[in-house]
């Protein structure tokens, strides 16, 4: 059953019917307030300074949205409400991150050497672009003490029959 709506001019009507005459209704939400509880008369103060200003709706409005935003945890509402948030919030999501470690640090400086070696291998004689030019010698990687080997690898000659006898044996030990 379709859900009556009361138009002062028109009557009772159908929201189907509403739909098919075009016209617009609009909408009241009444609310009560407490004005024993300090918060309460704090906000029915703050509403009737709204009403003046004829900002209450749009208020109302826009809250509903940011609150309704922030509890799926989408920030986009309140960033397009208050643009200058965007930029506190980056700041302190910034300033939450640790220092750079030490590895950090040295992997970057390697990077932004090979990025300057490539730059200057890509430039060739008198300015011009491309591998034209001579090669530029690049210094092989750095080695640290903690880059020492950490396998050995060996060579031992194997046949056929002790691959297949290793084989077998390895099959018969998923058995068991």
């Amino acid at each position: 059953m379709a859900r009556k709506k009361t138009h002062p001019q028109n009557g009772d009507v159908t929201h189907s019917d509403a739909v098919t005459m075009r016209q617009r209704f609009m909408l009241k939400h009444n609310f009560w307030l407490n004005l024993n509880n300090p918060v309460e008369e704090a906000l029915a103060e703050t509403i009737a300074a709204l009403k003046e200003k004829r900002l209450f709706a749009q208020t109302v409005r826009d809250g509903i949205r940011l609150i309704c935003d922030l509890r799926q945890g989408k920030l986009d509402v309140l960033f397009a409400l208050f643009p200058w948030v965007r930029a506190e919030f980056l700041d302190y999501m910034q300033s939450l991150q640790p220092d750079k470690s030490a590895a950090e640090a040295r992997l970057e400086q390697q990077l932004a050497r090979l990025e300057q070696l490539l730059l200057q291998q890509a430039i060739g004689p008198k300015g011009a672009l491309g591998p034209r030019g001579p090669l530029a010698k690049v210094a092989g990687p750095v080695s640290d003490e903690d880059d020492a080997a950490l396998v050995t690898v060996t060579k031992t000659k194997v046949d056929g029959a002790h691959i297949a006898q290793n084989f077998i044996r390895s099959m018969m030990a998923l058995q068991q």
